[in-house]
């Protein structure tokens, strides 16, 4: 962050870190004076200039070139090539090299015991059971 201070004598706006801890400013007109982030004097008749530091805008620009960058009309046809592929290796399973079929095995694992994980969760609600398994009155 900076801080914009009017130098006193030949009214020069001085731009200078903040975030660097006391810090000596020189005036090109050759007043100087020093700058503790700790001082409220520092801050009369200051502005702060957020423009040059990386604060949540500049961020979000680069979240918004990431998503510029994604082609939506590409997406669709995206996840339908993928649907096919599983279905294909579905029905080859047993034509798969090994490595394959274990990473097949282990990511159907994954999925089937969050599906039985949810299962069991909603069931306990709708039958009013609680956290530790007790049913509660």
């Amino acid at each position: 962050m900076y801080l914009i201070k009017t130098c006193p004598s030949c009214r020069t706006r001085l731009r200078f870190p903040m975030d660097k801890g006391t810090i000596k400013v020189k005036c090109p007109c050759g007043y100087t004076f020093v700058a503790d982030p700790d001082n409220s004097e520092i801050y009369r008749d200051a502005s702060f200039d957020l423009s040059r530091t990386i604060c949540g805008l500049k961020r979000m620009t680069r979240l918004k070139s990431v998503l510029d960058g994604l082609k939506f009309d590409q997406f669709i046809p995206f996840i339908i090539y993928k649907i096919f592929d599983l279905k294909y290796k579905i029905q080859n399973f047993r034509l798969l090299p090994a490595a394959e079929k274990k990473k097949f095995l282990i990511a159907f694992g994954i999925v089937g015991a969050a599906i039985v994980g949810i299962i069991v969760i909603l069931y306990a609600l709708n039958h009013g059971l609680n956290a530790d398994g007790k049913i509660i009155v």
